[in-house]
């Protein structure tokens, strides 16, 4: 299990960077994914913050992508674009195998919200994981990782919860970010950018119990 927060920058070459930049955010021509030609779609959501729409609302829209999920597996033809992200990022972390449980991206536009009112704090999903999360523009809008973990038996965070700062991850271009899924998280809304990311959840295949089959 990753058992710190790691950061690292240019995570993948320029080109495969503006690769992935073009197909979320726009380009002169529908990008070839795997020989499958069309405009990515994103999905309207009425708030990014709440994506089992069982918490509380705090009404921040924005736009979605998944991936892959834990009930469907893969059901994009835009997967395929991160695969080669994922494995340098696992690559760097010394880790050989892994299991894709989500994927996803989120896109936020600029708004007005004060930049110390931040999204209610979250983890992604009810199973060991560790998080990568890598930033498609530069952008404001930091990603907050906190110090406290889940026992992943309640996602949602009420009003009694204390909450610490462990670390701030600023997004830039090229950037991804790998941290243990059990850390509490939550993100600051673009004032001055659109905010681009893609997010997924993975398991370590070497801490699987021998005879478990994937």
């Amino acid at each position: 299990m990753i058992n710190d927060i790691y950061v690292f920058d240019d995570i993948i070459e320029k080109p495969y960077q503006e690769l992935i930049k073009e197909t979320l955010l726009g380009g002169d021509k529908p990008p070839t994914v795997d020989d499958v030609e069309e405009e990515f779609p994103w999905y309207y959501t009425s708030d990014v913050t709440d994506a089992s729409h069982e918490g509380p609302f705090q009404g921040r829209f924005g736009f979605g992508h998944n991936y892959v999920t834990s009930e469907e597996g893969v059901i994009s033809n835009f997967h395929n674009l991160f695969v080669g992200l994922i494995k340098n990022s696992c690559k760097k972390l010394k880790i050989k195998k892994v299991d894709v449980l989500q994927g996803r991206s989120f896109l936020s536009t600029p708004t007005n919200i004060p930049r110390e009112d931040v999204d209610t704090p979250h983890y992604d999903m009810d199973a060991p994981h560790f998080v990568m999360l890598y930033y498609v523009n530069d952008s404001d809008g930091d990603t907050i990782i906190y110090n406290e973990k889940t026992k992943f038996d309640n996602c949602d965070a009420d009003d009694k919860m204390k909450f610490s700062i462990k670390k701030k991850v600023s997004p830039k271009q090229g950037r991804v970010v790998l941290f243990d899924g059990r850390h509490w998280h939550a993100a600051e809304q673009p004032n001055h950018n659109l905010r681009c990311i893609v997010n997924y959840n993975l398991r370590d295949l070497s801490l699987v119990t021998p005879g478990v089959r994937i």
